[in-house]
């Protein structure tokens, strides 16, 4: 009996010890290595080159430090990466119904109509997320054609250019990517 359960012992510390080789070692090891190779890009966090130097992720929002770049959803982390994440605030909470209220004011001053824009009245769920519906990038269009006197067609057609389709046609739904969109505008609008 006693050789049986030293036996039985041995099996389990061997299967953990084998287990812990592939699961926690060649696996992940393995899985990075594909990924390197197909999908390098993606792999080393989606990051945009200008020039060379790394500008920013396509997977993040940065913080704005212009009035005449297309807007961000606003973050409750104040765009930093870690801690990353919402507010938590209920929907009666008197200091979300504060903060939504100065944001609507704030849009209003700029023209922009926040009835066309209600994801820049409200954090996103981790405070970073980078997209905005292509309506609100377009109301923002026009704000931003009043202060740089671009041609809005061209704005527009930027606008029209940068816009992300629901995967395979019926997975999420149409989108922008402001991180990317603000590249561009940069380009033409030679902030």
């Amino acid at each position: 009996m006693k050789n049986q359960n030293s036996s039985q012992w041995e099996i389990v510390i061997r299967f953990l010890f084998i287990s812990l080789f592939v699961f926690g070692f060649l696996y992940p090891l393995t899985l990075t290595g594909i990924t390197k190779l197909f999908f390098w890009e993606k792999a080393n966090g989606s990051l945009i080159r200008l020039d060379g130097k790394v500008v920013g992720s396509e997977l993040l929002s940065q913080k704005l430090n212009s009035n005449s770049i297309f807007r961000y959803r606003p973050s409750a982390a104040d765009f930093g990466k870690i801690p990353s994440g919402a507010s938590n605030l209920s929907p009666s909470s008197l200091d979300l119904q504060t903060m939504v209220n100065e944001r609507k004011i704030e849009l209003d001053r700029l023209g922009i109509r926040h009835s066309h824009c209600p994801e820049l009245l409200y954090c996103s769920g981790s405070g970073l997320d980078p997209h905005i519906s292509v309506g609100c990038a377009r109301e923002q269009a026009e704000f931003l054609h009043r202060v740089s006197k671009v041609p809005l067609e061209v704005i527009n057609k930027l606008i029209q250019k940068n816009i992300e389709y629901p995967l395979w046609g019926m997975m999420g739904r149409e989108r922008v990517n402001v991180t990317k969109l603000n590249l561009s505008w940069k380009q033409i609008n030679h902030e």
